[in-house]
């Protein structure tokens, strides 16, 4: 029984110590999330979101057991919905889709440091945009009138679970809110949060 309870001190120290970085450790993170969109005013008004899968993955870099720097690519799809409402009615709905590249400061906490926090900047690179005018016409392209560059503020936050002393899972929520209009001919800010699982490998 003995050597049963020294086994399992033993895992689990392997295990607490997996979590704890030291300064100059860089872990990847390959992400998979679901997401759901806004614009502001629409949220505001009861507009359904506009769903959709993000993907990505997510460098950091730390500066000791507590802090870091993480970047990476978002492939993340953003818009609003029709609102149809006796005080406000739009028939307009968007669609728009971005690269975006994160820079956030991380703060890591709890006693196995499995708790995260970020906040910083992210800035989104259009790839596609469309709008759909309830005209007859479906969607069409608005890519001649739509900002090709959105900044934002992103924010979020995550726990890591041990699979091995290398290798963890995360889960996480992660938000960004857009400071720039999404087109020059309607003034609309994206709000954006997603919800992702991915796995982080120490290098």
């Amino acid at each position: 029984m003995k050597y049963l309870i020294c086994f399992g001190l033993l895992m689990s120290s392997l295990l607490c110590n997996g979590q704890l970085r030291e300064k100059g450790n860089i872990e990847l993170t390959p992400l998979v999330g679901y997401s759901a969109s806004y614009q502001v005013h629409s949220f505001l008004f009861g507009s359904s979101p506009v769903s959709g899968i993000q993907l990505g993955i997510y460098g950091n870099y730390f500066f000791n057991n507590r802090w870091s720097l993480r970047t990476g690519l978002l492939y993340q799809k953003m818009g609003t919905n029709e609102v149809d409402l006796a005080i406000f009615t739009t028939e307009y709905s968007e669609r728009t889709k971005y690269i975006t590249v994160p820079l956030t400061m991380n703060y890591h906490f709890g006693t196995k440091r499995n708790w995260h926090v970020n906040y910083g900047i992210g800035v989104g690179f259009l790839t596609n945009a469309e709008a759909n005018y309830n005209d007859g016409n479906g969607s069409v392209s608005i890519n001649t009138i739509a900002n090709s560059t959105q900044f934002g503020i992103s924010s979020g936050i995550g726990y890591k679970f041990n699979i091995s002393p290398k290798i963890l899972v995360v889960v996480e929520n992660s938000n960004l809110f857009g400071l720039t209009d999404t087109t020059e001919q309607k003034s609309g800010k994206n709000f954006y949060m997603s919800f992702n699982i991915g796995a982080v490998f120490k290098i």
